[in-house]
C-alpha cells in the first residue's frame, strides 16, 4: 500500500555539526520524486533519516519529524525494524550483510516471514 511521507522541519545532526538544516517537503503516495543536488548537499543523509537508518551512525540524530501517513517515525515506542519493513533503501555503493549472496537476496523476504524455499529461490 502507498504511504504519504512527510518531513517537517528536520534537521540533521552528526555530533554538534549540523549536516542538514530545516527541511519539508512530502511525498505524496504514488509518486515519484527525486533528490538532486551537488555530491555533499545532504541528499543521502536526508534518505537515511526516512528510514532511521541515520541514527545508526555514533553521535547522529534528527529533530524535527519525519511522518509516515501522519505517524512521526521517530515517535516514543516507534520500532526502528518495523519502520525499514515499510521503507527501504537502496545506497549507492553495494553494503552486504556479512553473508552469503543468497542470503543477502533473500533477507528482505524472511525478515517478512517468508520461509517456502521454492518462493525464496
Amino acid at each position: 500500500m502507498a504511504k504519504r511521507i512527510e518531513a517537517k522541519d528536520l534537521n540533521i545532526y552528526y555530533g554538534d555539526f549540523h549536516a542538514v538544516e530545516s527541511v519539508n517537503f512530502t511525498v505524496e503516495p504514488r509518486t515519484v520524486t527525486a533528490f538532486i543536488g551537488p555530491s555533499g548537499c545532504g541528499k543521502s543523509t536526508v534518505l537515511r533519516t526516512l528510514n532511521r537508518m541515520h541514527e545508526v551512525i555514533a553521535g547522529a540524530h534528527c529533530t524535527g519529524q519525519v511522518l509516515l501517513d501522519g505517524v512521526d517515525l521517530y515517535g516514543k515506542g516507534v520500532d526502528p525494524v518495523a519502520v525499514r519493513r515499510n521503507i527501504g533503501m537502496v545506497f549507492q555503493r553495494p553494503n552486504p550483510f556479512p553473508k552469503s549472496i543468497y542470503e543477502n537476496v533473500v533477507y528482505g523476504l524472511r525478515l517478512q516471514g517468508v520461509r517456502d524455499r521454492r518462493v525464496l529461490n
